[in-house]
């Protein structure tokens, strides 16, 4: 619509800028981002970053409040206008607790999500060092940050299964690609979980023992769209004979699914499509096809030679952090001699060296120290008597 001026007003002047402002203008040009993997620029995006998304819906939050006390919901003025409360049963007031809890939610639902930045790009070429072994997963993480540095979207990362023996470092791996990338890691062990719906989606009131689903209490009480959930030991997901448990899953490995999952507890909906879902396995056997189908599949083998090396050494100058400083870092040659287990017991072994160290009054290793300690991890545990009583007790030598 175009605007009329009114008459005898005179028209706005527009000030030309100097040769000398045209000279500073054109020096001040944005600074140009290096593609660390190929050294050329990195065009800026030339649109408006959406700051979040909603990871629950807050409005529908409001809505299930007033349909279980029957009348408007006034928040944080509900004591001055509000009408006393119904009563409520256990199990309700637990769910009208927790929705309480999502209604007063600062952001009203919405939480961050993340874009690449060549401080994260930095970051994750630090971790794919820090992680032998594992350079094609952080790799795939490496080109997802440099793709949202060029486009100016959210890091898309498809969902990841990390498949190896016991011990080859996937949980640690992860954990460091969540540090690298500044988010959370939400870590959930499928061997000790016993009821699949509660994982992810939670149960109905009428169940007994109901609550949200971990995955959605999760992202509710976190602070980001995109964290990393961590679904250890995947292969080892077995629940009630009724239920099947990798069904459930498919509820946040595929995108569609995943952008309205709607929690049984509170009956909300939420997104989880922008969570990083990493999985990892022992064994590929106990998956089904219809789950493998849907995963990033990396084969981790276990390190040998100098990659297992260097695991050792990281593992050691993290456990001299720890202890402040107080002993040393071992020499290759003790490390070379310990490095003979995987990264899980190796941790265990060099902890108790340095305390057989420390106990001789030393601050670096031996290999004397590293296989006393192997003695105690590896040592076959012994068949013990329970109580007091025995087949023969002995007094001295003689039986009675």
């Amino acid at each position: 619509m175009t605007r009329h001026r009114r008459k005898g007003l005179p028209e706005p002047r527009v000030d030309e800028p100097t040769e000398m402002e045209e000279l500073v203008l054109a020096s001040e040009e944005p600074p140009v981002t290096i593609d660390p993997l190929t050294d050329a620029p990195i065009p800026e995006p030339a649109f408006d970053i959406v700051p979040g998304i909603p990871v629950f819906d807050h409005a529908a939050v409001i809505r299930q409040i007033e349909l279980m006390i029957g009348r408007r919901w006034y928040g944080d003025r509900e004591e001055y206008l509000g009408s006393p409360l119904p009563t409520f049963s256990e199990s309700d007031q637990l769910r009208f607790d927790r929705l309480v809890a999502l209604s007063h939610d600062p952001q009203e639902g919405r939480r961050p999500v993340l874009f690449g930045t060549d401080g994260m790009v930095s970051a994750l070429m630090q971790a794919r060092r820090l992680c032998p072994g594992f350079e094609a997963v952080v790799d795939l993480i490496i080109r997802a940050a440099i793709l949202s540095l060029r486009t100016g979207t959210p890091i898309a990362v498809p969902p990841l299964m990390l498949l190896g023996p016991p011990g080859a470092g996937k949980t640690r791996a992860s954990r460091q690609i969540a540090s690298a990338l500044g988010t959370e890691i939400h870590a959930i062990n499928c061997a000790v979980n016993s009821d699949a719906q509660a994982l992810v989606v939670g149960h109905p009131t009428s169940w007994k023992a109901a609550r949200m689903g971990q995955l959605t209490e999760a992202m509710a009480m976190g602070e980001t769209a995109q964290p990393i959930v961590l679904l250890d030991e995947t292969d080892k997901l077995v629940t009630h004979s009724s239920e099947k448990p990798y069904n459930t899953l498919l509820t946040i490995l595929e995108a569609e699914n995943s952008r309205a999952v709607v929690d049984e507890f509170v009956r909300v909906s939420f997104d989880l499509s922008a969570a990083i879902i990493i999985c990892t396995a022992n064994s590929i056997e106990a998956l089904p096809d219809f789950i493998l189908d849907r995963l990033v599949t990396f084969f981790i083998a276990p390190q040998q030679g100098d990659a297992l090396l260097a695991v050792a050494r990281l593992i050691a100058e993290g456990i001299v952090g720890e202890l402040q400083g107080g002993v040393a870092v071992p020499s290759d040659e003790v490390l070379t001699r310990a490095a003979r287990h995987n990264p899980r017991r190796l941790g265990k072994v060099l902890r108790l060296s340095f305390g057989y160290a420390a106990a001789g009054g030393r601050a670096a290793l031996t290999i004397a120290d590293i296989v006393a300690a192997e003695k105690l991890v590896t040592a076959s545990p012994q068949v013990r008597p329970i109580g007091f009583l025995t087949a023969h007790r002995v007094c001295g030598d003689q039986p009675l």
